[in-house]
């Protein structure tokens, strides 16, 4: 009995994250329970290595030679005090060794001038118990291409950890592959995304806490046109998106790749999917839970899953799915569509979108169940199809049509409030 106690008390005092210029008053990392991050205790100034931070001089030969002294070192923090530094290449990493790079906050910015990642692990090279924290990061001079990363971690990522790092205007955020164990984006900000904001390849345990992850003003703009907030492109397991705001792209989250390895669980809660094309776009098997969401003003659907997602199951359960068809664009204006696999609607308000509430718009899907939720003020507010669903103790009011039963005999409809 002494033993546990011991032991759960010295696990307890290590549940933190010693992030310096963390926010007062916001939910990290730390505060949801995540493995502990910890930091190498060897400091390398990049000041001490010439670096200026004035914003007029070239400080990338200075903070180059602080990394490679880390590496030297077999790990460190590489530090950047308050300051503007002009960065004209990408900052290379040759080892996994643990390497800590953090600055002041805001204060500590990268003014990056070609268009190429800020910071790259090539393949082979793996982010292996590492972070990047407080720090900016913005795009100066040279526009940097949709599918350019500011951060490149192509060898792989494993227990590692983003934390309070802002990117402003480059052509996409973070790039990781082959993750391994936790890897955590933590309170981080992405203005302006081109290309994807964050982009998860392979691998188990990825966490975003509390981002905010922002694309073109307008996702029809050739800048944006192919844009995507957060890809998770295959074979991904224990995905957790946390009070996150993803706006203003082409696809807001998009789940799998077409002809790619099918994911596999995504856990979604209290996040934010706004002004996009597809708010959520799932295109394969994986499970996926959406829990107290916000799906809106997306013009073609809020959430698609869709015809190639064979297999999936989707689970919703509480949120809003709410006016599609927002900004007047010619689009389907969809809340929910579901074309393959199964799903579960559960306390759910779906709410003035122009086009359906609800699509199951073919026989492919079966198996679902709608309960609890109010479908408000919709064009349409359900056409169903398929085999074996209940659809119970539901409130439509005020849709031009309420319900399109087209379904097959073995199905339940009751306990609704129908005008």
């Amino acid at each position: 009995m002494t033993e546990d106690k011991i032991s759960r008390r010295e696990m307890m005092s290590k549940i933190s994250i010693a992030a310096a210029g963390t926010v007062v008053g916001c939910s990290s990392v730390s505060e949801l329970g995540a493995a502990p991050v910890t930091f190498p205790s060897s400091t390398f100034n990049v000041r001490d290595f010439g670096a200026k931070g004035d914003g007029k001089s070239n400080d990338t030969v200075a903070i180059q030679n602080a990394v490679k002294a880390a590496i030297k070192n077999r790990g460190g923090s590489v530090y950047i005090p308050a300051g503007k530094y002009r960065v004209t290449r990408s900052i290379s990493f040759t080892s996994s060794d643990m390497i800590d790079i953090v600055g002041d906050g805001t204060s500590s910015t990268i003014m990056h001038e070609n268009d190429e990642p800020v910071f790259l692990w090539k393949e082979g090279v793996s982010f292996r118990e590492s972070s990047i924290r407080n720090i900016s990061i913005k795009s100066v001079k040279k526009p940097k291409s949709p599918n350019t990363p500011t951060i490149a971690c192509l060898g792989g990522t494993e227990r590692s950890y983003f934390g309070f790092v802002s990117i402003f205007g480059m052509g996409s955020g973070i790039v990781t592959e082959n993750v391994m164990d936790t890897t955590t984006i933590d309170q981080c900000l992405m203005w302006r995304v081109a290309g994807t904001g964050v982009r998860v390849a392979r691998g188990s345990e990825v966490r975003i806490f509390g981002a905010r992850i922002v694309g073109a003003t307008n996702p029809y703009d050739s800048i944006g046109s192919g844009s995507i907030g957060v890809h998770l492109v295959g074979n991904n397991g224990g995905v957790h998106i946390v009070t996150t705001d993803i706006i203003s792209f082409n696809t807001g989250l998009k789940i799998g790749s077409k002809g790619g390895s099918s994911n596999r669980e995504v856990f979604i809660t209290h996040a934010t999917f706004d002004s996009s094309i597809h708010g959520i776009w799932q295109i394969d098997g994986a499970y996926t839970s959406i829990a107290g969401c916000w799906a809106a003003s997306s013009d073609e659907d809020q959430i698609l899953l869709d015809s190639t997602a064979n297999g999936a199951i989707l689970s919703v359960s509480g949120g809003t799915i709410f006016n599609g068809g927002a900004y007047g664009r010619e689009a389907s204006h969809n809340g929910i569509v579901v074309r393959a696999g199964s799903f579960m609607l559960t306390g759910v308000m779906i709410r003035n979108n122009k086009g359906t509430g609800i699509l199951v718009d073919n026989d492919r899907v079966n198996a679902y169940s709608i309960t609890g939720c109010k479908i408000q003020s919709n064009g349409t507010g359900a056409v169903l199809n398929g085999d074996g669903f209940a659809v119970t103790g539901n409130v439509f009011a005020g849709n031009g049509v309420n319900l399109i039963d087209n379904g097959g005999k073995n199905k339940k409809i009751t306990g609704n409030v129908i005008p």
